[in-house]
């Protein structure tokens, strides 16, 4: 097999888990992404690369992008993607393939894979449901390194007409949380109303900071301060042992999760290699 790396981005585990899995099976080492954001260039020997990441408004992370752009020596590398979703993936595939293009690579075979969803409206799905999509990924699993293995090329998934019908079905169950953001909106702050904070159960223990894939949270006075780099990740929300975090007040009842085989010690070791 050809020397192989993958490079991931994670907030709640659901795409590292994906990635570790996948490293396993083709034996290729993980990098975080968040590990290589100061550096000015990325060289790497490897001659399969992939990228593992979550799907953020219909589109990748804005941090995989900017990796992108520092890589060198795309054009001669075979490059592939996996992207976890929790609602609908649509097209963000394509999307991938045409910043790999104007990074100077193409995108051999990209992937969609469901994960329970982490952001606003976290917690929707049961456990025998959540337990379900993992079972579903290991299945998918073998097919996709199956793929890799062989250098196939080609393959770009994206929601189908009939999947679309059915995520949009399954949207209805986020009925009463768009209708929460619309009302919490509509008061007058805007979308600056669900900004991230710590309410009262804060300890200032910190985790949120030390979680934060890309140092946007700094502790003044015992308590987290969120800046302006912000990748929605929601790492900080999930983790806190407290559940203290919020966005607005739209979460002070939601279910907090983590992907079950990703302990927050692999979260902290997203800022090294």
């Amino acid at each position: 097999m050809k020397k192989a790396e993958i490079y991931y981005f994670t907030g709640t585990g659901n795409s590292l888990a994906v990635a570790r899995d996948i490293g396993g099976k083709i034996n290729a080492g993980l990098i975080p992404a968040a590990s290589l954001v100061n550096k000015k260039k990325i060289e790497t020997d490897s001659e399969i690369i992939g990228f593992v990441f979550p799907v953020y408004d219909f589109k990748p992370p804005e941090i995989i992008k900017k990796i992108l752009e520092k890589m060198e020596n795309l054009s001669s590398k075979y490059i592939f993607a996996v992207c976890t979703y929790g609602i609908m993936p649509l097209n963000v595939m394509k999307k991938f393939s045409q910043i790999i293009a104007s990074s100077g690579g193409a995108l051999s075979g990209g992937f969609t894979v469901k994960m329970p969803h982490n952001g606003l409206g976290s917690g929707k799905t049961s456990k025998k449901e959540n337990e379900k999509m993992y079972k579903k990924w290991k299945s998918k699993l073998d097919k996709i390194c199956t793929y890799i293995k062989a250098g196939e090329k080609g393959k770009i998934e994206k929601d189908n007409f009939l999947t679309v019908i059915f995520n949009i079905f399954n949207l209805f169950k986020y009925i009463p949380l768009i209708i929460s953001i619309f009302r919490e909106v509509s008061k007058g702050g805007g979308w600056n109303s669900l900004a991230l904070n710590a309410d009262e159960k804060c300890s200032g223990c910190g985790i949120c900071q030390k979680s934060c894939p890309v140092d946007n949270i700094k502790i003044i006075d015992e308590k987290p301060v969120w800046g302006d780099n912000c990748e929605g990740c929601f790492a900080c929300l999930h983790w806190c042992p407290e559940e203290a975090v919020q966005a607005g007040k739209i979460t002070i009842k939601m279910k907090r999760y983590h992907h079950p085989d990703i302990g927050l010690s692999d979260i902290l070791r997203q800022k090294t290699v």
